[in-house]
């Protein structure tokens, strides 16, 4: 039985080959078939489809979503969001619609609620790129800065 938010299969797509590798910021509006490694970010205005042999260490916004292969980022899909038998999931999921197939393989959390989706970005920096123990004080004064104001904002509008 098909599911009903699974979008039909479109007979113009674009297909990126299993021998492709790809690292940075993809941007596509027609129906994108993807067998290859991608890097990076991908935001689509159509469907995008990661094929059985598809790798992607990539966090993805689209309209329609749809997982055979492997996904290490984090999925929004701005109508559904299928992972399907034998696919490998590892991040989070925005989406009005979300399936998981059984068999798929999943870890992460899905959000549901309807929310604006958040902006696909680059995923997170592995331990062996991270900043020096100097940037990192930096950042962490950056970052107790912007939750104090944060914090502060949060209590004027829980007060409204």
């Amino acid at each position: 039985m098909s599911n009903p938010y699974d979008k039909p299969t479109s007979t113009t797509s674009s297909i990126l080959g299993p021998t492709l590798k790809f690292k940075g910021e993809l941007t596509a509006n027609e129906d994108l078939l993807i067998q290859g490694q991608i890097e990076g970010t991908i935001n689509h205005s159509s469907s995008l489809t990661v094929g059985q042999d598809g790798q992607l260490k990539a966090n993805v916004k689209a309209e329609y979503i749809s997982v055979e292969g492997k996904v290490d980022g984090d999925l929004a899909g701005s109508k559904s969001v299928v992972v399907k038998e034998g696919a490998d999931v590892k991040g989070n999921i925005y989406s009005p619609t979300v399936t998981l197939r059984e068999g798929a393989t999943f870890n992460g959390s899905i959000d549901m609620s309807g929310n604006e989706l958040p902006a696909a970005k680059a995923p997170e920096k592995s331990a062996s790129e991270k900043p020096s123990k100097q940037e990192s004080r930096a950042d962490d004064k950056e970052d107790s800065a912007t939750k104090k104001s944060s914090s502060n904002k949060k209590r004027s509008a829980s007060a409204a």
